[in-house]
């Protein structure tokens, strides 16, 4: 499917654009390995320690719809260390770095630590979770997901109705089974059509304008659980699913903005409800 140079560079910022001008079509950057350049871009020359059991991350070799891919990355209880930053990376999309997660003190340590959101890939790809630890220590988990089209698919559903109930946002919490565990889990769930600027009107094929979450803060009871930067790669409807630390005050608060500028606010519902 052709793509228009405005509706690119609409999509992506300005120096992925420049990096996508100097490499051949889409099948030929399939081939291509962009690690070395999004490293260097993203994380200069710091070493990131690779498959090293420190972080895990879950993705499905191959998927059915590509503009919905479940993600989901842990960090196993061994790690006892607080969390700096989780960046989630997919080579071969347009805006490779689809999401950068920086934690606060609500973020939690002393059990199993996670988190899940659904995306979209463009091109088969690996995918990557790159977490920073307290101590400034990278470690990396990759997988090879056989993937394409999810970033570009026309919209099967009419543009205008995707923005009813705009910004209806659902923030629950959930206790652990075992009540000595110190890590709680938390969802949030927005309706929002994380327009790409890349898919195609249904009615009348022009391409749809972006309009996306660009940025989410989770509090709990004050405290800063983690604020991520996000793009568009994110699925339409965006469902994040993660956990913080126990606190006395378990409630969370939820900030949303997205690329208009527009901002959500939410708040948990009892827990588990």
């Amino acid at each position: 499917m052709s793509l228009s140079l405005k509706a690119f560079a609409q999509a992506c910022g300005a120096a992925t654009l420049a990096l996508a001008l100097m490499l051949p079509a889409s099948s030929a950057i399939a081939k291509t390995d962009l690690w070395p350049i999004l490293k260097q871009q993203t994380f200069g020359d710091r070493a990131i320690q690779a498959e090293d059991g420190m972080v895990v991350l879950e993705a499905p070799s191959a998927i059915d719809d590509a503009a919905l891919v479940p993600l989901t990355v842990r960090v196993p209880p061994h790690v006892k260390q607080n969390l700096k930053s989780l960046t989630l990376v997919i080579d071969n999309n347009p805006d490779p770095v689809i999401a950068t997660l920086t934690f606060g003190p609500a973020a939690g340590v002393g059990g199993e630590r996670s988190f899940s959101t659904r995306v979209r890939i463009e091109d088969f790809s690996h995918v990557r979770a790159i977490l920073e630890t307290e101590d400034g220590n990278l470690h990396m988990a990759s997988k090879f997901v056989a993937a394409a089209g999810g970033c570009a698919a026309m919209m099967a559903k009419d543009p205008d109705a995707e923005t009813v109930d705009l910004g209806k946002m659902i923030v629950k919490t959930f206790p652990p089974a075992v009540d000595s565990n110190p890590i709680w889990s938390g969802q949030v769930m927005i309706k929002h059509p994380n327009n790409n600027g890349m898919q195609l009107d249904i009615n009348t094929a022009r391409p749809i304008p972006a309009r996306f979450v660009r940025e989410m803060t989770v509090k709990r009871g004050g405290e800063l659980v983690f604020h991520m930067k996000s793009t568009f790669s994110i699925s339409t409807n965006p469902n994040f699913r993660f956990t913080f630390g126990r606190g006395e005050d378990n409630d969370l608060d939820v900030v949303i903005v997205d690329t208009d500028r527009t901002v959500f606010a939410g708040h948990s519902d009892p827990a588990g409800s």
